[in-house]
């Protein structure tokens, strides 16, 4: 549970540890996809 002090859901840290690295990636994932929507989206509208 050491990795997860860190972590800002604690609780749901505590319940299950692998949760914290798994936010993280799921937050670089969704902050790419995101950006590549974005891109494609506008790229069609010109």
């Amino acid at each position: 549970m050491k990795n997860c002090k860190l972590c800002r859901y604690k609780k749901v840290c505590n319940d299950l540890p692998g949760i914290c690295i798994l936010f993280q990636y799921l937050a670089v994932v969704a902050v790419i996809a995101s950006l590549g929507f974005l891109f494609v989206t506008q790229e069609l509208l010109v």
